[in-house]
């Protein structure tokens, strides 16, 4: 029965990396190899069984371009949710502010809107309502960690300075 004892010899990079791995990870070095040689034999053995089956089991090239075009197409759908709420939502507080002005019989229509920067006017909210969702929140902070600025954020969500700063230390993700 051959020995199942093995003396390896690494050339100076490979065993520089190899010792920063052993001492970074506090794994032995005999179980390195045993990892390593597994991982790579299975490897192997896969590659064998593609190549016996021509085209029947995808590539790792092939799950790596169907795992970009997934990605791709969820940002997309994001978006497009996104988009949805918002319209969503402002449809709903546009139909409570005309409700609430026709049960107050107000005619000052200037109280109900405020201007924007784009020359528009958008419906006040109710005091005490969150003018973000849940999902918005936590993507305004996330945002924020990547390093948007808060005037960005700002424009972006039609919410004020303050408003910004209370999402940001809100601590419901």
């Amino acid at each position: 029965m051959p020995s199942s004892r093995y003396t390896v010899h690494l050339p100076e990079p490979l065993n520089t990396l190899v010792q920063d791995y052993i001492s970074s990870t506090k794994t032995s070095f005999a179980v390195l190899i045993r990892n390593a040689l597994s991982a790579y034999l299975a490897d192997t053995a896969a590659d064998r069984a593609v190549s016996s089956t021509a085209d029947s089991i995808p590539t790792p090239a092939d799950s790596t371009d169907i795992l970009r075009e997934i990605q791709t197409r969820l940002a997309a759908l994001t978006v497009r949710v996104e988009v949805l709420e918002e319209g969503f939502r402002e449809l709903t507080f546009s139909t409570l502010a005309t409700e609430s002005r026709a049960s107050r019989q107000d005619t000052d229509s200037s109280a109900a809107t405020v201007p924007t920067a784009a020359g528009t006017s958008r419906t006040r909210l109710p005091v005490g309502r969150r003018k973000l969702t849940p999902r918005q929140g936590r993507a305004l902070r996330d945002k924020h960690l990547r390093g948007v600025s808060i005037a960005a954020l700002q424009e972006e969500y039609g919410i004020s300075r303050a408003s910004v700063f209370r999402y940001l230390q809100s601590n419901k993700r």
